[in-house]
C-alpha cells in the first residue's frame, strides 16, 4: 500500500516536473524571437505532437514537441457539419475561466429583474458614445433577466478623463448611479478609493479588448462593439 502510494507521488512528481520544463524550454525558445513573451500555460494541442501554447498576452500558439516548428493562427478541424474553430473555442474557454474569476463585487452590477437567465460582463469607458447607446439598452437587458457587470477599461490608458471616470464611478457610493451619470455626460464628484480599475484594463488587454464596448458572453465569446439589447438576447438563446 505505501509502495503504491510512492509509485503514485513520483508519477505525479514527474508530470508536474516535465511539464514545467517543457514550459519553460518553450519560453526559452520563444524569448530569442522576442524577449518580452511569456508563457503562461502549456497543453496538449488537438493537432498530434504539437503544444498548445497560452502566452500572457491572450495569444495561443502552436509549437511541436521538437520545439523547432511553430506556426500562429487558427487551427480548424474539418467534420461532416462544417468547419471547426478549435483555436477560437480554445480563446473562449480561457477568457469564460479568466473573466468569470473577477468578484462581483469589483464589477458595477445592474441586476436582472426577476430571476438571473444570464449574465455579460461590459468592458466599458464613460466616454465611450457607442457605451453609452448600450447603456440605455441596459433596462431592457435587465427587464428581460440578463444582468449586466461592468469592467473598466479606459481607451486612453491611464489617465485622463476616461480613466478619472472610471475611478469616480467604481469610488462612488452608488455606483450605478454614478456610472448612468457619466453615461449621460454629467460630471462626477472626484473620489479616491482603493480600485481595480488599472488591474481590469490590464485584463481587458490580456483577453484581446481592442475597444469599448467589448461584450462577454457567458461561453467566453466576444462581441466588440454595440449591439441593441433584442440582438444580444438572440445571441444568449432567451
Amino acid at each position: 500500500m505505501l509502495k503504491q502510494f510512492f509509485t503514485g507521488l513520483l508519477l505525479v512528481f514527474f508530470v508536474a516536473t516535465a511539464a514545467a520544463n517543457t514550459k519553460d524550454e518553450i519560453q526559452l525558445r520563444l524569448q530569442k524571437i522576442d524577449p518580452r513573451i511569456e508563457v503562461v500555460k502549456v497543453t496538449a494541442a488537438p493537432l498530434k505532437d504539437f503544444y498548445q501554447v497560452e502566452l500572457s498576452s491572450g495569444d495561443l500558439l502552436y509549437v511541436n514537441k521538437q520545439k523547432d516548428y511553430i506556426f500562429a493562427g487558427n487551427l480548424l478541424e474539418i467534420t461532416n457539419d462544417g468547419l471547426v474553430d478549435l483555436t477560437e473555442n480554445a480563446r473562449s474557454a480561457i477568457r469564460t475561466q479568466v473573466i468569470q474569476a473577477v468578484a462581483a463585487e469589483d464589477q458595477v452590477v445592474f441586476v436582472a429583474k426577476g430571476q438571473t437567465k444570464a449574465i455579460v460582463q461590459v468592458f466599458t469607458d464613460s466616454t465611450c458614445p457607442y457605451c453609452s447607446r448600450l447603456h440605455e439598452q441596459v433596462p431592457e437587458l435587465n427587464q428581460q433577466g440578463v444582468e449586466v457587470r461592468y469592467l473598466a477599461f479606459p481607451r486612453q490608458g491611464l489617465q485622463g478623463k476616461g480613466y478619472n471616470d472610471l475611478v469616480n464611478i467604481w469610488c462612488a457610493d452608488n455606483q450605478q448611479e454614478a456610472m448612468t451619470a457619466a453615461k449621460a455626460g454629467k460630471k462626477l464628484p472626484a473620489k479616491a478609493c482603493n480600485n481595480p480599475i488599472e488591474e481590469q484594463y490590464e485584463l481587458g488587454r490580456r483577453l484581446g479588448v481592442q475597444g469599448t464596448p467589448a461584450i462577454f458572453l457567458p461561453d467566453g465569446r466576444l462581441i466588440p462593439g454595440f449591439v441593441p439589447a433584442e440582438r444580444l438576447i438572440s445571441e444568449l438563446g432567451l
